[in-house]
């Protein structure tokens, strides 16, 4: 969906409010220290992400649906991450099982229709002690702005900005039916973070900082894997 609009995306969320000191901050505290960890980026984007832990000191592969997205993303790694272009609705064939410490998958798990298949896919390419640490829309977002229902789970095609032509399909649902999933994945929730936007916003966008002072635009989850071995998909 991103790759029509990719480069006006990768300027954007470099400073954006919501990308920059709102969920990169929340994301990246509950990844914790990552020095000499192996990590998984799902839908890394251009790589704001990736850079950063790169930067912390962690051992970066990740993909993305998106050519241009991975190309910008490679750029801004400076060749310190591998980085390929990768649809999350299939498997990933590439990873080995248990090589990864930590997934990050960050506002992209409510793009995804078959939501469960991917979610135990990270469990696989993740260790026994590993984590995955992801963030989406909180549900409450969803339906205060399109109504009806808040116990809706549906998909919904927008833009993922008011003020731009950015056409997304993303799904609504409640925080029952996210959890649910997680559960069925082979998931257990360590951390659940409504985040609260970083002080440097009330400087530089005092709008969106009393807003998100009010009310949560995203979610985060720390989750870690169920003990006993991974559950069998359905036959």
């Amino acid at each position: 969906m991103y790759e029509r609009f990719a480069h006006e995306y990768a300027a954007h969320a470099e400073d954006s409010a919501y990308n920059a000191l709102y969920d990169r901050p929340a994301v990246l505290g509950l990844a914790g220290d990552v020095a000499g960890r192996a990590v998984f980026d799902a839908a890394c984007g251009p790589g704001l992400y990736a850079r950063a832990l790169l930067d912390r000191g962690a051992r970066v592969t990740g993909c993305d649906v998106s050519p241009t997205l991975v190309d910008l993303a490679r750029a801004r790694c400076g060749g310190r991450a591998d980085l390929r272009v990768h649809d999350l609705s299939e498997p990933l064939t590439w990873v080995r099982d248990g090589s990864a410490d930590l997934v990050v998958f960050a506002l992209a798990l409510h793009y995804i229709d078959d939501r469960v298949a991917l979610l135990r896919e990270f469990r696989r390419i993740l260790a026994p002690s590993g984590a995955l640490v992801l963030s989406t829309e909180h549900p409450t977002t969803a339906w205060a702005r399109l109504g009806g229902s808040y116990f809706t789970e549906e998909p919904v095609e927008e833009s993922l900005s008011p003020e731009r032509d950015w056409p997304i399909r993303a799904w609504r649902r409640p925080l029952t039916a996210i959890c649910a999933e997680f559960r069925e994945a082979g998931f257990l929730i360590e951390e659940l973070l409504e985040p609260r936007p970083v002080p440097e916003m009330a400087d530089r966008y005092p709008e969106d900082h009393a807003k998100l002072e009010d009310h949560p635009a995203f979610i985060a989850f720390r989750l870690i894997p169920a003990p006993g071995p991974p559950p069998r998909p359905p036959r």
